[in-house]
């Protein structure tokens, strides 16, 4: 073992320096540390999903506590000597002081082996559902039966909401508890139809578990208004795009704490083929449909106004992913 204590701070501070460095690689300037950090890759049939599994994502909470560790093992270290120079050396302390500075080793190192993310991949959900939408009219139609189709619970059914706040730019995602369903004719969109979709409030994911409870519980308030509500009328334009996909404009009402709010959604509506449906594995003999859309909200127009000084933008894009099974009935 090496003469002085003080030798303990080496691994503490090869730690410091490595998450420093892994934290300026990711380049994201995050605050908060992510221990499955969520890319999106592109997808021949959705467009983007989110990859499976996910890099450690070094966020400067944890380099500040390496480095407070590192100071509080510097400081332990000149207590041992001190305590050495009296009564000999102290074997225990020593060996804790080692211990807990080659603890501090671990989560660089698991964020460098984790990499970088997938090829690809982007931090943020691309934009593209708005690009273009139709103002007025009806055009196209696409190749599938009338009737009630259904969200199904999928990688490729998520409502992503795009937050500015704490000096970041995050993303609040609901990918469970969605239901919901379109009623209307793919073939003839100028014919009435309405859609409606709910979200769970308690599965919002922000990436970050604390972040993501202080979303949930203060915020959004979950136990009081357990869920989030987007209601759409008829279309109100639409214009054919391709063979499978139209784009549409619409008014919807979204119901969020307790109070409702007028929104334009626009995006794309697209129809499945044989070969899309193996590759999304929904069932071959059932007509489904891929939705891509968005829309925008404000928090000074909303409940979240009590809370409007926690952010740092007043716009909040939401983008709306669903994947449309036709009911059997």
């Amino acid at each position: 073992m090496p003469r002085s204590p003080l030798w303990a701070t080496v691994p503490a501070a090869v730690a410091l320096g490595a998450a420093a460095a892994r934290w300026f690689q990711q380049g994201s300037g995050n605050v908060y540390t992510a221990t499955t950090k969520r890319f999106y890759v592109p997808d021949p049939d959705l467009g983007w999903r989110v990859a499976p599994g996910g890099p450690f994502w070094i966020g400067l909470e944890l380099v500040a506590l390496l480095a407070a560790i590192g100071a509080a093992v510097a400081v332990a270290a000149l207590v041992v000597r001190r305590v050495e120079r009296r009564h000999g050396r102290v074997t225990w302390a020593r060996a804790a002081l080692w211990l807990v500075a080659a603890v501090t080793l671990a989560a660089p190192a698991w964020a460098f082996a984790s990499g970088l993310g997938p090829a690809r991949g982007r931090e943020v959900l691309p934009d593209g559902a708005s690009a273009a939408a139709p103002t007025s009219g009806f055009e196209g139609n696409l190749d599938a039966p009338a009737g009630r189709y259904e969200v199904v619970a999928h990688a490729g059914t998520a409502v992503t909401a795009r937050i500015e706040a704490g000096e970041e730019r995050f993303e609040a995602r609901f990918a469970r508890g969605l239901t919901g369903a379109w009623t209307g004719d793919p073939g003839d969109l100028t014919r009435a139809g309405d859609a409606e979709i709910s979200v769970e409030v308690a599965a919002i994911d922000t990436g970050i578990a604390l972040r993501t409870q202080h979303a949930r519980d203060e915020y959004l308030h979950a136990g009081r208004f357990p869920r989030i509500t987007l209601r759409l009328g008829p279309l109100v334009a639409t214009r054919q795009d391709g063979p499978r996909q139209v784009a549409f404009r619409s008014a919807g009402t979204l119901a969020l704490m307790g109070e409702e709010h007028a929104v334009e959604v626009t995006g794309y509506l697209r129809a499945t083929d044989a070969a899309a449906r193996e590759r999304l594995a929904l069932p071959a003999d059932r007509a489904s449909l891929l939705v891509d859309a968005s829309f925008t909200i404000t928090v000074g127009g909303t409940a979240l106004r009590a809370d409007r000084d926690s952010f740092d933008s007043d716009l909040i894009p939401v983008h709306v992913s669903l994947v449309l099974l036709r009911s059997s009935s």
